[in-house]
């Protein structure tokens, strides 16, 4: 029964890398790391509904969880269901660089391992009130190993805050 031990342990070694079995031991055929690139998105919102003039304030934190730098990182925050709510005033970044093309903020920058990304924007709703009464969004991303791809549904990507006339 000792003897079985290491050898579960080698296959087990084996199905998580790529690499060829001789014996006992596992010799990679290719270097590997099964986190090299991953990102965390995560948006928050600091009103759970707003009001005609309200200003409301959104921050995105991207987190490098993978263990290599990214360089190039990005997300695309569609304001599409917001800008028809309310007027886009700035953003600004602790790292990388924003920008803000009707309808769509943008944000790029590198992240080293373990290192995060804060992104801050806000909006001034519009008095009198317009558009649908939700200021909706979603971020997306194309960086390899995110939460946030098109099509996503994680509701880490996505804010929506009613508005309120009364």
């Amino acid at each position: 029964m000792p003897d079985r031990l290491p050898r579960v342990l080698t296959l087990v070694a084996f199905l998580v890398g790529v690499g060829v079995i001789t014996g006992a031991a596992m010799v990679p055929t290719a270097p590997f790391d099964t986190m090299a690139t991953s990102i965390r998105i995560a948006k928050n919102v600091d009103r759970t509904s707003a009001h005609p003039g309200d200003t409301v304030t959104y921050t995105v934190t991207v987190t490098n969880t993978g263990t290599t730098a990214i360089d190039g990182a990005a997300i695309s925050d569609d304001l599409s269901d917001v800008v028809d709510d309310a007027t886009f005033n700035s953003a600004s970044a602790d790292r990388g660089t924003t920008s803000y093309s009707s309808p769509t903020l943008q944000w790029q920058g590198d992240l080293p391992s373990g290192a995060k990304a804060t992104i801050s924007y806000s909006v001034r709703v519009a008095d009198p009130p317009t558009g649908d009464d939700h200021l909706d969004n979603r971020i997306t991303s194309t960086t390899a190993g995110n939460n946030c791809p098109s099509g996503n549904t994680d509701a880490a990507c996505a804010a929506s805050t009613p508005v309120s006339s009364t």
